[in-house]
């Protein structure tokens, strides 16, 4: 009797470890399909981006600030940048456009917004980020404000 006890907590055993590496196999199976389908669908289109302006920054006019630059967050995702175009004295600098540069799939990426009569803008990337991500921003300045270079750096998901 006790070899039937001994054989048959074997056979459970097998069982039980079969079980396992099957779980397993689904689980890596399933884990490789979510990656293939996320590289499937993360595709970055050129009309996300444009071609930074030829020439240099303004340096004639009243100076501009950039204010409250943050990252744009989805939850806990960071998906662009958002901040406003100011004058030292708080004025908003509506209708500017105000570009941001950042390095992406080995190239330089350019995407650009406009400020609203605040002086509020919105950039979303094509792409989320870890970590900190430094951006270049620029405005150009125009007849009343001088032009801005600046380098950000934003902070990404946390993992």
């Amino acid at each position: 009797m006790a070899n039937v006890t001994e054989a048959e907590q074997k056979r459970r055993l097998s069982i039980r470890t079969a079980l396992m590496l099957v779980i397993i196999l689904l689980a890596a199976i399933a884990s490789g399909y979510a990656l293939v389908t996320v590289s499937r669908t993360f595709q970055i289109r050129p009309s996300d981006f444009v071609t930074m302006p030829p020439g240099n920054v303004s340096k004639t006019g009243e100076v501009v600030v950039l204010g409250s630059v943050t990252p744009v967050m989805q939850g806990s995702v960071a998906m662009g940048v958002k901040g406003y175009l100011l004058t030292p004295t708080g004025q908003p600098v509506a209708g500017a456009s105000v570009y941001v540069q950042y390095y992406l799939e080995a190239a330089y990426r350019t995407q650009v917004g406009t400020t609203d009569q605040n002086g509020y803008f919105e950039i979303h990337f094509p792409m989320n980020w870890t970590g900190w991500l430094p951006v270049t921003m620029i405005y150009f300045g125009d007849a009343q404000h001088q032009g801005l270079r600046q380098i950000v750096s934003l902070e990404g998901e946390n993992l």
